[in-house]
């Protein structure tokens, strides 16, 4: 993708897909905005954000750009706490048709990665692991192929192979994508399973808009363990919300465990009082 090397310089240093950090999530963006429309005086103009590279549990950047009749913007959120990645980006011209020297375009990336401790018994078994990346694209304008849209994907989890594909749309199309991920490894007591997750997207026009919107996106959904499995979230709690292995009732089942509990009582008192008058 055009801007991807340029993104890269945000998304480096501990955000491997190959070599995740341990014990320790973390999460990274980088946002890139651009507009240019010379006959307004603006030739060029670029507005760049990205989080720092280690430490972060959660990062956001966004920058909006506009030159004459033409604007862009960009967003980014990832969050390692809940293992998701959002990601916005458009770009708009106003013009009927391509005019030189006037064009806008946007790109944004993001990345997280952490691990899980598994706890059990002796025995290994299988376990599974989910994972969903979705969302929407628009091109609209004149019929080019400068329009277009472009989203490039990588997931690892645990001992899988780099899970990787690309989307690329150009004017005039609008639709949505999903795209599940799944893997099933043997698993024993003590292995730590390491997640990473990479997104970027990146839109351009030159007469009309492009736009995609990653903000329903990249995101783990399940964690299925072997029985009698447990597993606890790195140092910063990713993935915390598949921590919990025993059911919490809810509140209808709170009331009747109380009210089963208060029977239970009645009956042992009746009981008690007979045998006290029959003695």
């Amino acid at each position: 993708m055009r801007w991807h090397g340029q993104l890269m310089h945000l998304l480096t240093v501990g955000l491997s897909m190959t070599t995740p950090l341990a014990h320790a999530a973390e999460a990274q963006v980088g946002v890139r905005a651009f507009a240019a429309d010379l006959l307004s005086g603006a030739p060029f103009i670029a507005n760049t954000d990205g989080s720092p590279a280690t430490g972060f549990a959660v990062a956001s950047k966004a920058v909006v750009t506009t030159a004459g009749n033409s604007t862009s913007q960009s967003e980014a959120q990832a969050n390692a706490l809940s293992g998701t990645i959002k990601e916005k980006a458009s770009a708009g011209v106003v013009a009927s048709s391509f005019v030189v020297g006037r064009n806008s375009g946007a790109s944004s990336g993001g990345s997280i990665s952490g691990s899980i401790t598994l706890a059990g018994p002796a025995v290994p078994g299988p376990a599974t692991f989910t994972a969903l990346l979705e969302g929407a694209y628009s091109v609209t304008g004149q019929q080019t192929f400068d329009n277009r849209v472009g989203l490039h994907y990588e997931f690892i989890v645990g001992t899988s192979p780099q899970m990787a594909g690309d989307l690329l749309e150009v004017c005039c199309v609008a639709g949505t994508f999903s795209i599940p991920f799944t893997w099933t490894q043997l698993v024993n007591p003590g292995d730590a399973i390491f997640f990473s997750l990479f997104l970027t997207t990146e839109v351009f026009s030159v007469a009309g808009g492009s736009a995609i919107d990653a903000f329903n996106t990249f995101k783990i959904t399940g964690v299925g363990l072997p029985q009698g499995y447990t597993f606890t979230p790195d140092a910063q709690g990713f993935l915390s919300q598949f921590t919990s292995s025993t059911a919490v009732p809810e509140p209808a089942s709170w009331l009747l465990t109380g009210l089963g509990l208060i029977v239970l009582a009645l009956a042992r008192r009746g009981t008690a009082t007979r045998k006290a008058r029959n003695s």
